[in-house]
């Protein structure tokens, strides 16, 4: 198993964002709101266990990007829906579906700044 010290940075981001939006989904359930606790908790784990390979990370935090930005657009636009988290919720899933998307073009950045230190394309 990879040590925290041995993950390059946007990794270590990665599985910050998973852990913090497990613990927002158990807050969730504690709340009563099922469906964005199942959202929160199976998307954190998914993003928390990409961490371990740059390219992994790089792939789920694409799609995840896209989920939360699917989730914030239905979010805003169905007031009272399933997935509307109320304004502070709402503005959440924007900035975890930017975080997302910021961690996979980080880990890109670090995929090629490592192949051009091995000298292999």
């Amino acid at each position: 198993m990879t040590s925290l010290t041995g993950l390059a940075w946007p990794q270590r981001t990665a599985l910050l964002l998973g852990v913090g939006l497990a613990l927002w989904g158990l807050a969730d359930f504690a709340r009563g709101e099922a469906p964005l606790g199942v959202l929160h908790v199976v998307t954190g784990l998914v993003i928390g266990a990409a961490a371990v390979r740059t390219r992994v990370a790089r792939l789920v935090g694409s799609l995840m990007g896209v989920v939360f930005l699917v989730v914030f657009a239905f979010g805003v636009g169905e007031a009272g829906g399933a997935m509307d988290a109320g304004i502070v919720g709402n503005a959440v899933h924007l900035l975890v579906g930017f975080a997302s998307v910021a961690v996979a073009e980080s880990c890109a950045w670090c995929e090629q700044r490592a192949r051009r230190a091995t000298g292999s394309r």
